[in-house]
């Protein structure tokens, strides 16, 4: 939808006479100035050799002449940034597309690159409880995230190897010496 907008206020400048090389659309941090905003009619006023609140005025002009269903609304706010809100259509559509799809999100950023992610970490001496499952899930989720961004994924998984249940492990083998073979564990 990014690059949509951007083409319709590149092709909506152009109607206006100005050659646009790059239109920057940000998410604004309040949701109420709309989805995407952008300030181009601050970038081109100077080219177009007027202020850029007219600027804006007349590229909504232009763009309200070709309607687009997944734009709900367009309004200028300031000194001419362009603020557009998308339909609830748009948005439906667009959670249909991702529940049906198996590769959605999925993309080349790490393509060809080796990422080992580390996760569960249980203790050898100590039953495995639910937090180890809220470290499995994360690192699960991690990896597969790694994986969609096409990295080859190593997952890996270190037992505990210092801490008290080693220190405790060490002391009954020093105090009590290496256990008799002919004893049942509770014995020991």
């Amino acid at each position: 939808m990014q690059q949509k907008l951007a083409q319709l206020i590149k092709e909506a400048l152009k109607n206006l006479g100005i050659e646009a090389e790059a239109i920057v659309l940000e998410h604004p941090a309040d949701l109420t100035h709309g989805d995407f905003s952008t300030s181009a009619a601050l970038a081109y006023a100077k080219a177009a050799q007027t202020n850029p609140r007219a600027l804006a005025e007349n590229i909504v002009a232009e763009l309200s002449k070709h309607s687009t269903p997944e734009i709900e609304k367009i309004e200028i706010a300031g000194p001419g940034f362009i603020n557009f809100r998308l339909s609830k259509e748009f948005f439906a559509d667009m959670v249909g597309r991702v529940h049906v799809s198996t590769t959605w999100g999925e993309n080349k950023i790490l393509d060809g690159k080796k990422v080992m992610v580390e996760y569960t970490q249980p203790n050898p001496f100590k039953p495995f409880h639910i937090g180890h499952l809220m470290s499995n899930a994360i690192g699960e989720s991690v990896s597969r995230i790694v994986e969609f961004s096409g990295a080859k994924t190593i997952r890996a998984n270190y037992q505990g190897d210092i801490g008290p249940h080693v220190a405790k492990a060490i002391w009954q083998l020093l105090k009590k010496g290496k256990p008799d073979a002919s004893l049942s564990p509770i014995e020991q």
